[in-house]
């Protein structure tokens, strides 16, 4: 039987173009299976700000069942944590509890949130604790709340936050998606 139209086979989508043979095994395999697992959802968070203006955003970028979604926000930064990181960093794992729910699925089992904070983990179970800035503390408690919270509202599901080591953000397309969304809606602001 001869097929009509022109026929396609799929493969494995490239990620990294041109720079493909620099990326190790490793991290190809886990972001392939990251990209068509069909029972978990694994996000990126990432963070921008600009010591001028006070700007920050944040950015996350949604993966599972063979899609990508990347979606921003402008974030006011108050004058105590002007040009300090980790509340960006805080703020984008804020903004993946808070909006994770529109892209969950039926099939999904769990949710991964990634962000390149070292000491995520430990933020979230108190082991460290913000002292001198307020806002800081702040940010920390309401974290933790809302993570408890989303735990809770979601018994059937696994929510998770962890820390997106240097071996697996090198060269990783999500986080760069992440990483670049928050840079261009930081710049057109």
């Amino acid at each position: 039987m001869k097929s009509k139209g022109i026929v396609k086979r799929v493969k494995k989508p490239s990620f990294w173009g041109n720079h493909e043979e620099k990326v190790p095994l490793e991290l190809k395999e886990w972001v392939l299976n990251q990209y068509f697992s069909q029972g978990w959802l694994y996000i990126y968070c990432d963070s921008s700000c600009s010591k001028l203006n006070h700007g920050m955003s944040v950015a996350c970028t949604y993966v599972g069942n063979g899609s990508v979604m990347v979606t921003q926000q402008l974030v006011y930064s108050p004058a105590d944590v002007c040009g300090k990181n980790v509340f960006g960093e805080l703020k984008s794992v804020i903004f993946a509890l808070l909006n994770f729910s529109k892209y969950i699925e039926t099939a999904h089992k769990g949710v991964t949130i990634y962000s390149d904070l070292d000491d995520i983990e430990m933020l979230l179970s108190k082991q460290i604790v913000f002292k001198k800035i307020d806002t800081l503390k702040t940010v920390q408690n309401e974290l933790i709340d809302l993570f408890v919270k989303m735990q809770t509202e979601n018994p059937e599901l696994t929510i998770e936050v962890k820390y997106l080591t240097r071996q697996f953000k090198k060269h990783n397309p999500f986080m760069k998606a992440s990483h670049n969304a928050s840079r261009r809606l930081l710049k057109r602001s």
